[in-house]
């Protein structure tokens, strides 16, 4: 019975935890001017959060409103988003035609990709929308679709029309929780080693090839689980040095030493054979 209540009471907190987590990823963050009747709506979905190249793609439509749009909802003029994008920072939109949407990558300027799973990023982003050579408000509202990190706004402001804000990058609950979980894994895997190789070591069992057998499969099978890990960071992350590493040299010192003291003890064995 309590252990059914345990199960229940840790699936409910997970499932919880789930929950809030989709709710703050897939949150909407409005910003400019919503108020003004002849506007453009922009919405900026971010599609990826790319920390080895420093960029991020996002897809960007737009929607005119009032004296802005046509009878069918497209641009009665020609408009024209700048934006703060690497690449292809200008982005046309013909009157009489519906907007397609378009794509921006836009880069991060801060955050070291090796810090993972603690790792986080920050992107300026700037949206401004002309007319016919004039500023026209806009309305901008900003989803993240990477299910790999949280989205948070700041320094939010509005300058002669433009909507300028940065944005910041965390890695989500559920891929910090997973990559936790591999690194302590790996600890208890070693430790396991270890545990193997002083019972055999101090009980003098020789060569015993069930536990060399345990920790040779254990030296090669951190390599694909340590590569599960989301975000594939690079080799040299803190999720390396501090756990795959020593946990990779805990189990080679453990399996040699094994073997070593069991040579040794297998070798004294034949001798006193032979001399009896």
């Amino acid at each position: 019975m309590i252990v059914a209540i345990v199960i229940l009471l840790a699936t409910g907190g997970s499932l919880t935890t789930y929950l809030v987590e989709r709710s703050q990823g897939q949150a909407q963050v409005d910003l400019g001017d919503s108020s003004s009747p002849d506007r453009v709506d922009v919405s900026v979905f971010v599609q990826k959060v790319d920390a080895a190249a420093q960029e991020i793609t996002a897809q960007v439509e737009v929607s005119p409103q009032g004296s802005l749009a046509d009878e069918n909802g497209d641009p009665r003029q020609d408009l024209t988003v700048f934006t703060t994008g690497l690449t292809g920072d200008t982005l046309p939109f013909k009157a009489g035609k519906t907007p397609s949407v378009a794509t921006v990558k836009v880069a991060l300027n801060s955050g070291v990709i090796t810090d993972y799973p603690f790792d986080s990023y920050q992107a300026d982003f700037g949206f401004t929308v002309e007319s016919q050579g004039t500023t026209v408000p806009i309305s901008l509202s900003l989803v993240n679709a990477d299910s790999f990190f949280k989205l948070s706004t700041k320094d939010t402001k509005t300058v002669a029309g433009a909507v300028l804000f940065s944005a910041g990058f965390d890695r989500s609950m559920g891929t910090f929780a997973f990559a936790l979980f591999v690194m302590i894994f790996m600890w208890c895997l070693s430790l396991a080693a270890v545990i193997a190789a002083w019972f055999a070591i101090s009980g003098r069992k020789g060569l015993l090839w069930p536990s060399m057998s345990f920790m040779g499969a254990l030296l090669f099978a951190l390599i694909p689980l340590r590569n599960a890990v989301p975000g594939q960071p690079p080799v040299g992350s803190v999720v390396d040095f501090a756990s795959f590493f020593i946990a990779e040299a805990l189990i080679s010192v453990s399996l040699i030493s094994t073997v070593v003291a069991g040579f040794l003890v297998e070798r004294a064995k034949d001798r006193a054979d032979e001399e009896s």
